[in-house]
């Protein structure tokens, strides 16, 4: 089948805003002008974008050649075609590239199907392995891409957020009725500005949108859900967070979509506008919108540590671990999940707050984040923690069990300036974490009277052992894990306290019942 297609001369951006309907006849979309018009007063911004991900979103192949990406995307392109459902297919029978850049590929055919979908009309409809990941520049390898359905046309329910000037009429590929229309391929500069044909004829500040506030045409809701609210687009707003939002949702409701225990893919703004920072900050706030993030980009313009230097300062955790390690860890997916622990999937989280215990983060059904009166929408230390701690056996990172992680998430931040080590008195506690009984060791170098305390991590003293004269050498104390009135340890962090004349030492206990 030969093709038809939107005349590009590179993969990101047109030259001209032509679309080729299905009649074969040539209609001119006036308002929209490509990205490549704003290139000459626009320079810097443009080519940061054109370095970015956005562009690739979507790549028209004309020409019987495969897109073009910028060198940092590590993404076996040569290898495409060798493995792509039977490995029969050649770019003349495919008419797009869906993504490529920084964590899969998908083709679609130039019958307008997802090749390898039931509904392709190619030899290997319905058999899948279809579907390329290759997240961080690694083969993760390929899945298959809903192999069974009919319907995966690469109509405008899907090109209206991988494309620019979605339109629901006429078709973008010639020979397929009804797919709908766009003028540029990717998410290009008018995708977040608006139409450009005014502005491009005398530039002015009042004759092009700062920021593009619209809704797409197939959303019933006409906005996006915040809460019990619809925000509906303002013409004349600015709000970034409603642009952003527009297509970094899944369906424009509020709840966070999730599947096979992950946050689904495209969800970062229902995350975040569930934290307290999406009703104190913008997206802008901390991306630059023109720069990329992956591929050690330049795309993050604000660290966690300029708005949260006290707890930036009280990190109660080795190592060289960042704040996003834990606070914003790959607990959503997008092509793939990573290492051994299941808890590693390829797109970071924007829920940013943890809650501390072993309880899933997900409804039941696993199909959506848990937000109730019992659980806020946050992150389970199994995503924070062992992601890292159960990882690899033998990245020489401690194992860690879920409840363990969890005693640990909750002390993150907690003031323990006080607790250290002095070389001069060294405290040893056996076994850590304990169910009860603990023995405390150490050595002195004299016969000293010593003082044991235990205090819990509001600071309250739950034990004490007073003035007990010990002499020179190795000492153990056996504590039965109980106050000194007989009540229990709860489950939890606890300090001891030992000093042994002019000598302190403080090590921590993990309490586990």
């Amino acid at each position: 089948m030969k093709k038809n297609l939107l005349l590009l001369t590179s993969p990101f951006f047109l030259l001209v805003s032509l679309v080729l309907m299905g009649s074969g006849e040539a209609n001119v979309a006036a308002d929209f002008v490509g990205s490549a018009a704003c290139a000459g007063c626009h320079s810097s911004q443009f080519g940061d974008w054109e370095k970015s991900g956005h562009p690739y979103k979507f790549s028209v192949t004309p020409g019987n050649v495969g897109p073009t990406y910028p060198a940092e995307a590590v993404n076996f392109q040569t290898q495409w075609l060798d493995s792509l459902g039977g490995g029969n297919h050649t770019w003349d029978s495919i008419a797009g590239v869906i993504g490529g850049y920084g964590w899969k590929a998908r083709f679609v055919g130039t019958d307008g199907y997802i090749i390898g979908t039931a509904g392709s009309s190619f030899s290997d409809a319905g058999m899948g392995h279809n579907q390329f990941n290759f997240y961080g520049g690694e083969d993760h390898g390929w899945v298959d891409y809903d192999a069974a359905k009919t319907t995966k046309l690469y109509n405008y329910g899907c090109f209206k957020c991988h494309t620019t000037g979605g339109d629901t009429t006429g078709t973008w590929l010639a020979g397929v009725d009804g797919l709908g229309t766009f003028t540029e391929g990717g998410v290009g500069c008018e995708g977040c500005h608006g139409p450009g044909g005014d502005h491009i004829g005398g530039p002015t500040k009042e004759n092009i949108d700062k920021i593009y506030e619209f809704a797409h045409q197939d959303n019933a809701l006409g906005g996006l859900q915040i809460g019990d609210d619809i925000q509906l687009p303002n013409p004349e707003g600015n709000d970034v967070n409603f642009l952003c939002g527009t297509c970094h949702n899944r369906d424009y409701k509020s709840p966070i979509n999730a599947s096979k225990g992950f946050v689904k893919h495209h969800e970062q703004w229902d995350e975040f506008v569930a934290t307290k920072h999406g009703a104190a900050l913008t997206c802008t706030a901390c991306h630059d919108p023109h720069k990329r993030v992956i591929w050690d980009g330049e795309g993050i313009t604000k660290t966690c540590e300029s708005c949260h230097p006290n707890q930036a300062a009280l990190i109660n955790h080795p190592g060289t671990s960042d704040c996003i390690d834990c606070h914003m860890p790959f607990a959503a997916k997008s092509g793939t999940k990573r290492g051994q622990s299941g808890f590693v999937g390829d797109v970071r989280s924007h829920l940013m707050a943890i809650t501390p215990d072993t309880a899933s983060m997900f409804t039941p059904d696993g199909a959506w984040v848990r937000d109730d009166s019992a659980r806020s929408a946050s992150l389970s230390p199994a995503y924070s923690c062992l992601g890292c701690h159960n990882d690899d056996p033998d990245d020489l990172i401690p194992e860690k069990t879920l409840e363990a992680a969890a005693l640990s998430a909750a002390n993150m931040h907690v003031d323990v300036t006080s607790v250290r080590q002095h070389a001069e008195l060294s405290l040893g506690i056996y076994p850590n974490p304990s169910s009860g009984p603990t023995v405390i060791s150490f050595t002195l170098a004299q016969a000293e009277f010593v003082n044991l305390s235990v205090f819990n991590t509001a600071g309250q003293m739950v034990y004490q052992l007073r003035d007990e004269r010990r002499p020179a050498g190795s000492q153990l104390i056996q504590w039965n894990g109980t106050s000194n009135t007989g009540a229990e340890m709860a489950s939890g962090y606890y300090f001891v306290k030992l000093t042994a004349g002019n000598l302190t030492s403080v090590q921590k206990l993990v309490m586990m019942k």
